[in-house]
């Protein structure tokens, strides 16, 4: 027993030293310990958009400021651009206002703050909000006195811009399709481009798929064959909406020619190509002359979304439309 105390207390000298020596190296040095690491603080920002019961979308924008972090005063900027794939309405409501931080959270009553000044621009999808000081009222864990003396723990700035629409003019619809982008800036400084402090991270939504289609009817002459790209885009400009490589950004789309023995040719549009820069999946291989009647049957199938993963179900994923096409002799 003895024995054991004596080899406990060696290790625990030993032990002892090795510590005192790693410090007097480290004075000698001219050189302290490095302290266990702590996170910065930083400048907080948030987004999320959902799809309402009504089919509008609810964007809601989030920036703040923790306690000693590097944020710009009320000069600060909040800027954001909506994607092309959401619109502005005369219905969509704007606004911007604080929340109070609590000692459990957030809180829910919406302030004015004076000096906070909030513009938009419909025909570009971009919000603005300035006049809120991060600095003063950066987030802390702990209660300090604000200006009149006060008891607070900081605020946040809140955006929530309600009634957004799915512009279907940009899109067919989709997975997973971007909200948007922006940030916070630091303002201009003689000339230069504004500084963007932080950036707010990737938020999406579902858009239901949704495009017309009419092909149209052919006239043939004497052995003039069936042409089944004419059915696939018929001439006019004003018979349906053509895949242009924007508008299908979220989406494949396929083309099936039918007679009433089945399918006769299929052409199809991956996902970001135009119409023009598709495929054949299935060769038109036999010659038609005959005058006859054919269905086209348009499919457009949800691409994945950014993150890799397969679409979710509902109407956002697949979209079936059919039409009839007449070949007729001249």
């Amino acid at each position: 027993m003895n024995r054991f105390l004596r080899f406990a207390v060696l290790c625990a000298l030993l032990t002892l030293a090795g510590g005192c020596g790693a410090a007097l190296a480290a004075e000698a040095a001219g050189t302290t310990p490095a302290p266990a690491e702590e996170l910065a603080p930083k400048l907080c920002l948030d987004q999320q958009i959902y799809c309402e019961s009504d089919g509008t979308y609810t964007l809601t924008l989030q920036a703040w400021a923790e306690t000693g972090a590097d944020a710009p005063g009320p000069q600060g900027e909040l800027r954001y651009t909506l994607a092309p794939e959401y619109t502005m309405t005369e219905e969509t409501d704007v606004q911007a206002y604080a929340v109070d931080k609590t000692h459990s959270g957030w809180g829910q009553v919406k302030l004015d703050l004076p000096g906070l000044q909030l513009s938009t621009d419909a025909a570009t999808g971009t919000i603005t909000v300035t006049g809120f000081d991060y600095t003063t009222n950066a987030v802390s864990a702990k209660p300090r006195l604000d200006g009149a003396g006060r008891t607070t723990f900081g605020r946040r700035l809140m955006v929530r811009v309600r009634g957004l629409r799915a512009d279907y003019a940009e899109t067919f619809g989709g997975c997973g399709v971007t909200a948007g982008s922006g940030g916070v800036y630091f303002p201009e400084n003689g000339g230069t481009q504004p500084v963007c402090c932080a950036a707010f991270p990737a938020a999406a939504a579902d858009i239901p798929l949704r495009c017309s289609y009419a092909p149209a009817d052919q006239t043939l002459t004497a052995e003039q064959e069936v042409n089944f790209g004419y059915m696939i885009n018929p001439p006019g400009g004003n018979a349906g909406n053509m895949p242009d490589g924007h508008n299908n950004a979220w989406c494949t789309l396929r083309y099936t020619v039918s007679d009433g023995t089945g399918p006769v040719a299929e052409y199809t549009v991956p996902a970001g190509i135009p119409v023009s820069g598709g495929s054949w999946t299935v060769w038109p291989g036999e010659t038609f002359r005959a005058p006859a009647e054919y269905t086209v049957t348009v499919t457009l199938c949800a691409v994945k979304d950014p993150a890799g993963d397969p679409p979710p179900q509902g109407s956002a994923q697949r979209l079936v439309l059919q039409s009839r096409a007449l070949a007729k002799a001249a």
